[in-house]
């Protein structure tokens, strides 16, 4: 086998390749330190949106118990105005009369400030769910981010890998080639 001469022009050129490999190779290592890290915060604030997505529903089901329990009062206090209204057709005296139509009339305010109430909660209810969807887009957010930066990591896990065998493979070039 015949050994080139190793000059000074080849050195320089086997230096500088080796030199970028080298280059390469820490900035791949700086931003793999990095990405665990970047990875860490995103799935602890993928767990906080998880807990206010878990305290809207709660929040959401309390809503919907209060608006059913609001319901149900006034379907019982509408039939208790019917009730009323029977009744006031039928009142013997007068004050049988007056005190039917005060309870009737109490019956009528408080059906119209459950229907208000309802009215609320209603929209407090849409809110929630607004708000619940938005946390939901937020975590798909962050899943999606977190999955690129593992695609990423892999990807330059492989490129890490491909830079040391092809510095080793240079390495061995140089040593046969020169015949160190």
């Amino acid at each position: 086998m015949m050994l080139k001469s190793l000059t000074m022009e080849n050195v320089k050129v086997v230096t500088g390749e080796i030199e970028k490999l080298r280059e390469r190779i820490e900035k791949v290592k700086e931003t793999l330190d990095l990405i665990p890290k970047e990875i860490e915060e995103l799935e602890r604030e993928l767990e906080r949106v998880r807990q206010e997505i878990a305290k809207k529903e709660d929040e959401l089901i309390a809503v919907a118990r209060e608006i059913r329990h609001k319901e149900h009062e006034f379907t019982e206090v509408k039939q208790k105005i019917a009730y009323h209204r029977k009744y006031l057709e039928r009142a013997d005296s007068p004050r049988e009369y007056e005190r039917l139509l005060q309870e009737r009339q109490k019956l009528i305010e408080r059906a119209y400030k459950l229907s208000e109430e309802i009215y609320e909660l209603r929209r407090k209810y849409e809110a929630l769910r607004e708000e619940e969807e938005k946390l939901h887009q937020k975590e798909d957010e962050i899943e999606e981010k977190i999955h690129k930066l593992k695609k990423e990591y892999r990807a330059l896990l492989n490129e890490l890998k491909g830079l040391i065998e092809e510095l080793n493979r240079k390495a061995r070039e140089i040593i046969e080639k020169y015949g160190l």
